[in-house]
């Protein structure tokens, strides 16, 4: 019986210590499925609009980001590759980069292509400006270190970007 209380305290506690690590968790993921919604319905005007708004800014605007999107699931579509579905992993840790809060949120692809299902573990990046308020998502994979400094010039090096996973052929079942 006393393992069993001694359990519950330190799991409760964990939670409080994972909770207090970084208090927009719930922020961050619900404006993160906004972002995987848009992705599987293919809403490219809320995917442009929940973007970082300096990468907007650098791809020429928000309909212009919008455009470049829908082209690019295009030619994705035209090679036989479907995204099928997204799932999320917890936010991590927060860390302060300047007046910038910055999280990665894990996530899991699934797509349909010729040789079969294929599985991509990646992470975006959740930005905010506004202490926690608003949220916009960048997805890490196509960040490199001079991108981090154009994009982010206060960014916090604590916050270490994880390495793109190599996508795993799922096996049929």
């Amino acid at each position: 019986m006393k393992s069993i209380i001694l359990c519950l305290l330190l799991t409760m506690g964990l939670f409080h210590l994972s909770y207090s690590q970084n208090p927009y968790r719930d922020q961050i993921l619900q404006q993160a499925r906004v972002i995987t919604r848009a992705t599987e319905k293919n809403d490219y005007s809320t995917l442009a609009k929940k973007a970082y708004p300096l990468l907007q800014e650098q791809m020429g605007g928000v309909e212009k980001m919008t455009q470049t999107l829908k082209e690019k699931s295009k030619r994705l579509f035209a090679m036989g590759i479907d995204l099928k579905e997204i799932q999320l992993g917890q936010p991590d840790s927060l860390y302060t980069a300047g007046a910038e809060k910055h999280c990665l949120v894990s996530q899991s692809i699934i797509f349909e292509t010729p040789p079969g299902k294929l599985k991509q573990e990646s992470w975006l990046l959740a930005i905010s400006k506004n202490e926690g308020k608003d949220w916009y998502f960048i997805d890490v994979s196509n960040l490199n270190d001079k991108k981090i400094k154009e994009l982010f010039p206060d960014f916090n090096p604590a916050l270490k970007i994880p390495a793109e996973k190599k996508a795993q052929l799922l096996k049929e079942d």
